[in-house]
C-alpha cells in the first residue's frame, strides 16, 4: 500500500480507527521494525517546531505509535478496523467444587452417607430422607403437609362419632326388623355390602368427605353397633351368623375410606 507523504493531514479531524497506519505512513502489514523506523523518521521531520499544526501532527504521531507499537493494542485496533467485535475474556478465578464424598448424616451422625438433599445439599441418609417428585430431600426442605382430606379436627371427630352411633342404631333396627331373615347363608353377603355402602356415605356426609384410618374406624364401629343390636332380637347362636355380613361391611368401609 503506497501513501502520498506530501499530502497534508487535516489536523482538525480526530484520529479514528481507520487512519493510524496512515498517520505513520505505513501499510497495514508493516512489521514492528518498519513501524519504529517510520516513527523515528517522522519524529525527526517534525522535530520541535513550535508551529501549532506541526505540534498537532506530532501528537497524532505519538498516539498512532503508542497503539501500533504495542502488539495487544494493535491486534485490538486491527479487529475493530475489520469489524470484528472484541472478545471479552472472563478472568474470574475458577473455584474447584469439593468432591461429594461419604460423610456423616446431619440427622443421624452415626450413619455414613453420600446422599445430599436436592435443595440445600445437607447430607441425608435413607433413614431420614424424604422422597419427593423433585428428588430426595431432608425433612426440613420437604415440608411435608398432610392433605386436608386426611386431617381430622376435634369437631370432625365428634361428628364422626355421633354419626357412627346413630347410624349403628338405625341400621341395627333395620337389620333386626327387616333384614333378619336374610342374615343366614349366602344372602348375608349382600347385607354386608349394604352396610359398607351405607356407612361410607354416612361418614362422608358427617366429616365432609374426609378419608383415613380414623374415619374408616368410626364406620367399622357403627357396623359393630348395628350387629350388636341383633342380640336384642335373636338368640346368640343366630346373631353370630351376622359376622359374615359384618366382615363384608368392614372390608368395604376400609377400602372406601382408607
Amino acid at each position: 500500500m503506497l501513501y502520498d507523504r506530501s499530502r497534508k493531514m487535516d489536523v482538525k479531524e480526530p484520529v479514528s480507527l481507520a487512519d493510524l497506519y496512515e498517520v505513520l505512513q505505513v501499510s497495514h502489514s508493516a512489521d514492528h521494525e518498519v513501524i519504529v523506523a517510520a516513527y523515528e523518521r517522522l519524529s525527526k521531520k517534525y522535530g520541535a517546531d513550535p508551529d501549532p499544526n506541526v505540534r498537532e501532527r506530532r501528537r497524532l504521531l505519538d498516539q498512532a505509535f503508542s497503539v501500533l507499537s504495542d502488539p495487544e493494542q494493535r491486534a485490538t485496533y486491527d479487529r475493530r478496523h475489520a469489524g470484528i467485535p472484541d472478545v471479552v475474556v472472563d478472568k474470574t478465578p475458577v473455584v474447584a467444587t469439593p468432591a461429594r464424598g461419604v460423610v456423616a448424616c446431619a440427622r443421624d451422625p452415626e450413619v455414613q452417607t453420600a446422599l445430599r438433599c436436592s435443595r440445600c445439599e445437607t447430607p441425608i441418609c435413607p433413614k431420614c430422607m424424604v422422597q419427593t417428585p423433585v428428588g430426595a430431600r431432608c425433612k426440613a426442605c420437604a415440608q411435608i403437609a398432610r392433605s386436608p382430606v386426611y386431617t381430622m379436627t376435634s369437631g370432625v371427630m365428634v361428628r364422626a362419632g355421633v354419626a357412627a352411633v346413630l347410624g349403628g342404631v338405625v341400621m341395627g333396627l333395620i337389620w333386626g326388623f327387616v333384614l333378619l331373615p336374610f342374615s343366614v347363608g349366602f344372602l348375608s353377603i349382600f347385607i354386608g355390602a349394604g352396610l359398607g355402602y351405607a356407612f361410607t356415605r354416612v361418614m362422608e356426609f358427617a366429616t365432609g368427605r374426609k378419608r383415613g384410618p380414623v374415619v374408616a374406624g368410626f364406620a367399622m364401629g357403627g357396623i359393630g353397633i348395628a350387629w350388636g343390636m341383633q342380640f336384642l332380637f335373636v338368640p346368640t347362636g343366630i346373631a353370630l351368623y351376622g359376622l359374615v355380613a359384618v366382615g363384608v361391611g368392614v372390608y368395604m368401609c376400609y377400602q372406601n375410606l382408607r
